[in-house]
């Protein structure tokens, strides 16, 4: 926890400086976040983003990072599944996959 409040801190202190390194142009942020010019402006002043704001910043600015944090959740359920006994044998996975092409 301790790991995630230090990684917000950082990222909302540094902001500023990832969103003028990044390609994307400030007004397609401001559009994706959905708040006006003059709001995105005050937040990025005060660094007083929400934490919606900075996880959908999080996602523009550093993608790569993103989609590795979202791998490793995922073989994380999957290892608990197989842990608990949650699987499916090979037959029935290509069964429902046929199934679902089938539609």
């Amino acid at each position: 926890m301790l790991d995630i409040v230090l990684n917000y801190k950082n990222l909302l202190e540094n902001v500023q400086r990832y969103i003028e390194e990044s390609k994307f142009k400030k007004e397609f942020i401001i559009d994706e976040l959905g708040i006006s010019r003059a709001t995105f402006y005050n937040k990025l002043k005060k660094q007083s983003f929400s934490v919606s704001e900075m996880i959908k910043l999080s996602s523009l600015l550093f993608p790569e990072d993103v989609k590795a944090i979202e791998i490793k959740e995922a073989l994380e359920r999957s290892r608990k599944d197989s842990e608990a006994g949650r699987v499916w044998e090979h037959n029935a996975v290509i069964a429902n996959a046929r199934k679902k092409i089938s539609q």
